[in-house]
This record gives C-alpha cells, sequence and structure tokens, in this order.
C-alpha cells in the first residue's frame, strides 16, 4: 500500500505541473521522447532482473511451458470479456463512452499532447491512417527487454542487481511523473471521466470474472485442478507477493505463479501496442493485470491516451487490493 500512495502522489504531481504549463499555453515538445528513452531503460531494469533470477532461468524448461500456456488462455479469454463488456456499456475502441454523449464525437487531442492516441478517428465519414509509431514502440519494448534479460544473466554484476529494485521504482515514478503531466496537459480527463461515470468502476471485477472463467478452463488442459489454476490466476501478475502466500500451499503451484505473473506482466507490456492498434485501448489495461496502475501504466499511456491511463490505474489499484483476499480464499476451498 505504501507503494500505491507513492505512485499515486508522483502522478497527482505531475498532474499539476502539466495543468499548471497548459494554462500558460507552455506545451514542451521533448516529453513524448522523454517518456520512451525512460521506457527503454524501465523494461531494461525489468528484464534484467529476470536474467539475474537463478530460479527463473532454471525453471524455463520445466514449468515455463505450462505457465506460458496458462498466461495465454488468460490473456486470451480476458481480452474477450473486455471487449464485450466495452461495447455493451458504450464505450468505442478508444475508451471514449458515447453513451449519454452530447455529440457522440471523438475526444480530439491537445496540439502538442505526447500519448499516442486516439491512432485513428472519423472525421466526415473518413480516417485517418493508424500512426507506425505503435509499431516501433513494440519493437523497441522487446528489444531492450532481451537486452536486460542478457544483461542479467551474463554482464551485471551482483552490486548492480542489488540495488535495481530501487532503480526500478526511480523510474518508474519518473515515468509517472511525465505521464501525470500528460494527463494534467490533455485537461479532458474530469469531462471524460464524468461520461464514462460508474462503468469505468466495472471493469477490475470484470478481470476477475475472465481470470475465474479462463482458470477453468486452462485447467480442462493443463495438468492442474481447477482450485490450482484459481491460486495461480488470482495474482494478477503481483508476482513478489502471490507466489509467497502460495509456497504454504504447494511449492510447484507457487513456481508456477510465479512465472505466471512474470509472462503476464512482460506479454502483457509487448502486446499493448499491439491491441491499442487492433482491438481497443481499454483492451490494453486488461493484459498486465494489477502492474497496470505501475509498471505497465507508461506503455499503456504511451499507446493510448490520458484517459485509459487513469482507467488503467484505477483497474491495478482493485486488483492489487483484491491479490491477498482472492489467494487466500481460493487456497482454502
Amino acid at each position: 500500500m505504501a507503494y500505491l500512495a507513492l505512485y499515486l502522489a508522483v502522478t497527482v504531481a505531475g498532474y499539476f505541473i502539466g495543468s499548471a504549463l497548459s494554462k500558460r499555453g507552455i506545451i514542451p515538445g521533448f516529453l513524448g521522447k522523454l517518456q520512451t528513452l525512460v521506457i527503454m531503460i524501465l523494461v531494461f531494469l525489468m528484464g534484467s532482473r529476470i536474467g539475474a533470477n537463478d530460479d527463473i532461468v532454471a525453471s524455463l524448461s520445466t514449468i515455463g511451458l505450462v505457465s506460458l500456456v496458462y498466461t495465454l488462455i488468460i490473456l486470451a479469454v480476458t481480452t474477450a470479456a473486455f471487449t464485450v463488456a466495452r461495447r455493451l456499456m458504450g464505450f468505442d475502441r478508444y475508451g471514449v463512452c458515447h453513451r449519454g454523449a452530447d455529440s457522440g464525437g471523438l475526444r480530439r487531442k491537445k496540439a502538442g499532447s505526447t500519448s499516442a492516441g486516439p491512432a485513428e478517428h472519423e472525421e466526415n465519414g473518413s480516417t485517418e491512417a493508424v500512426p507506425k509509431r505503435v509499431n516501433s514502440l513494440t519493437i523497441i519494448i522487446v528489444a531492450f527487454v532481451a537486452l536486460g534479460i542478457l544483461a542479467g544473466y551474463f554482464v551485471l554484476p551482483d552490486a548492480f542487481m542489488n540495488i535495481s529494485g530501487h532503480l526500478l521504482t526511480l523510474t518508474l515514478c519518473l515515468l509517472l511523473v511525465l505521464i501525470g503531466m500528460d494527463i494534467g496537459m490533455e485537461g479532458t480527463i474530469a469531462q471524460n471521466f464524468r461520461q464514462a461515470g460508474w462503468r469505468v468502476l466495472l471493469f477490475p471485477f470484470i478481470n476477475m470474472g475472465a481470470m475465474v472463467a479462463g482458470s477453468v478452463i486452462a485447467s480442462l488442459f493443463l495438468p492442474m485442478s481447477a482450485q490450482d489454476s484459481l491460486c495461480i490466476g488470482a495474482g494478477f501478475a503481483w508476482y513478489s507477493l502471490a507466489p509467497a502466500m502460495l509456497a504454504e500451499y504447494s511449492m510447484r503451484v507457487s513456481a508456477i505463479s510465479f512465472m505466471h505473473n512474470v509472462f503476464r506482466e512482460i506479454i502483457g507490456i509487448l502486446l499493448t501496442p499491439v491491441v491499442a492498434r487492433r482491438i481497443g485501448y481499454i483492451e490494453c489495461y486488461c493484459l498486465c493485470g494489477s502492474p497496470s496502475m505501475d509498471v505497465c501504466l507508461p506503455v499503456i499511456e504511451r499507446a493510448t491516451n490520458g484517459d485509459v491511463a487513469v482507467y488503467s490505474f484505477i483497474n491495478g489499484a482493485i486488483l492489487s487490493a483484491s491479490v491477498p483476499i482472492l489467494v487466500s480464499i481460493f487456497m482454502s476451498i
């Protein structure tokens, strides 16, 4: 909870800075490039921590495949559930709720805003091409995650890895400040949140329901019981908490949980730009689970917009609060 308070505080601080700059007509043109640079550092640090973890590397050949298949099933079911729910609740693919809207028109980005979308919008029956930078963001993320894993495994000393957690937190806080500035400069979050209303608060619970459905489906194809599968899925990519809780339940389940949570975070980050472009903005933050409020948030905001970033933060906060509750419940079934 301390980290949640920290992340919220730095984001709010960035919001007020961005809002103040916008009122003065100051739109820094370097924020987009700075965000991309810091994202590169962030995913490199994440990759290095994975590569330096002997347990993860050693388990890739045994439980890795099971964890990967499980993760893909969860992501597929969750994305499908979000798409259906989004359409039923009146959100378009850019995260704008048209149900009850005045004009039905898509919200326009302010000139100079640094986040990526809407990637295309309708105007007088015509559409603009989807920008190519979404694809480049995916390439950057893949390259720096891979580079980080290799560096963590072969190059980086233990002294660096001992402080990598602190570096990760500092880098993330810097990104959240930049995201807050982006949201503040857009200046439309209050209007769009009022328009979306209570519907936004339903998505974290849709995420939970999709996890339950996906876990049951996965148990039909993988060597695990439905209870084990539910215990694993309830971690929502919080790989520092859920596996520790499950260690008393089953070491095998704990190990699969750890791998699944790592896979969900990494694959979620890699797929975010693709899902934003091909499926929808709201579906982006269903991918990562609880890290949609912190580690994955910069990538989500960069591939979508500031409004969806706020929804993403809410989603991650609620899922994070649910992890110890749901894991405990499923262990005791």
